[in-house]
């Protein structure tokens, strides 16, 4: 159950109000430690700062403040709009949760909160001559924070939405949700086989569309354990269903299993990558797919999406092998990756739209043969029914004989033969 409060905590961590809170919070706390420390300023350093040179740092603060937020915020939603734009609409929630940003703007909003606060509470008696130098010396402080996040926040605008800093966001992710998912193959519980269900088991069904968000494994097992039940999770993180779906199947629990199974499968209306190795490989997908469009014309960009795609999925490992016997979850089954799933999301659309370029082919044959090398053999084999695609669709695209040379010298043995 701490796993999961920890979960729900980072997720919530990752919303942009959340940070102006806390920050905003931490600007009351600085006037309120303020007036606690005041007492401990000796007399004479009261009499030579007053509240005059106070006023001014900060009239500065909220004036600049006000203006930096709303300055930063259109650049927010500029770089946005141009990241959905160019490269794929799914990047847009990619950047939302980019705790840079968000920490940048909560400072400045939470500076902006701390330095109308203050001139509030100046013109009360609620500061008296010693309160207002610790109150200054917070105010320094302040500054000194500002200066250092607009520093941080210039750096940060340098490669902010750009092609190479989206895509290596995308694929830092999906490295760590592979890495997750493959330190606890089908989230630490059995690999869910087709029969394994057993005729006993009664199913629960969705009671809205939606996709299914995250899975709180944790929380299922102990669930499962208190009402001495079991949990066969039919709907993977990542699938779409539709209200009567059937996304689980449960064997004893009664009721309240049901319930406890609801509470801890998170569904909403868009897909995440938090728990979804195979949706970091689609947004991947879509940035080299839409390159290759006639309009774009940008083999580079797919080639190079091509490797990090290849690198992604090098980190797979067979759950199915493992999920049995490393199961933390005993009481639950969950339905494994599956590694031809996995190359036809990362390497499909692009095998179509790029058939016709014979440098983005190549490149994915290179990788191809790479992962045809893998030490599992069930991405090994994704990989070589994947190149045998790749060159076939590469045959029927390809018109200029040379180029159809250069595919067939670049195929893996298997491929050319087909």
């Amino acid at each position: 159950m701490f796993a999961t409060v920890l979960r729900k905590i980072h997720r919530l961590s990752r919303r942009l109000w959340v940070r102006v809170t806390l920050i905003s919070g931490l600007a009351f706390v600085a006037l309120g430690a303020a007036k606690l420390f005041g007492p401990m300023i000796p007399d004479g350093l009261s009499d030579a700062i007053g509240a005059d040179a106070l006023n001014r740092l900060l009239d500065i603060i909220s004036t600049s403040m006000l203006a930096v937020t709303t300055f930063s915020l259109s650049v927010m939603v500029s770089v946005h709009q141009s990241a959905s734009s160019k490269w794929t609409p799914r990047a847009h929630r990619m950047l939302l949760a980019d705790t840079t940003t968000q920490t940048v703007l909560a400072t400045f909003v939470g500076a902006y909160i701390y330095s109308l606060a203050a001139i509030i509470l100046l013109s009360t008696p609620y500061y008296g001559e010693k309160e207002i130098v610790t109150l200054y010396i917070a105010t320094l402080a302040v500054l000194v924070l500002i200066v250092f996040v607009i520093l941080r926040w210039i750096l940060h605008l340098q490669a902010l939405g750009s092609l190479v800093d989206t895509t290596a966001r995308i694929e830092r992710e999906a490295l760590k949700t592979f890495r997750t998912r493959m330190e606890r193959p089908c989230l630490g519980g059995h690999a869910l086989h087709p029969g394994d269900i057993p005729g006993t088991a009664r199913p629960l069904r969705a009671e809205r569309t939606a996709y299914v968000q995250a899975i709180y494994e944790d929380s299922l097992q102990a669930a499962a354990e208190e009402h001495e039940g079991f949990v066969y999770l039919d709907a993977p993180v990542g699938r779409f269903v539709h209200q009567g779906e059937t996304i689980a199947h449960l064997v004893g629990g009664g009721e309240a299993l049901e319930e406890a199974v609801r509470d801890h499968i998170h569904m909403g209306e868009l897909r995440t990558a938090e728990q979804d190795p195979r949706f970091a490989l689609i947004m991947l997908s879509e940035i080299g797919s839409k390159a290759l469009s006639p309009g774009i014309n940008d083999p580079g960009t797919a080639i190079d999406v091509i490797g990090r795609i290849g690198r992604v999925i090098g980190s797979y490992r067979d759950e199915i092998a493992h999920g049995r016997e490393e199961a933390i979850h005993d009481r639950l089954w969950v339905v494994p990756l599956d590694a031809r799933d996995l190359m036809q999301d990362g390497f499909g659309a692009m095998a179509r739209d790029g058939a016709a370029q014979v440098e983005v082919l190549i490149s994915m044959l290179k990788t191809l043969e790479a992962l045809g090398r893998h030490p599992d053999s069930t991405i090994a084999a994704a990989a070589r029914a994947m190149a045998h695609e790749a060159v076939a669709r590469g045959r029927a695209a390809l018109e200029f004989a040379p180029d159809r040379d250069r595919l067939a010298h670049a195929a893996p043995e298997q491929a050319a033969k087909a």
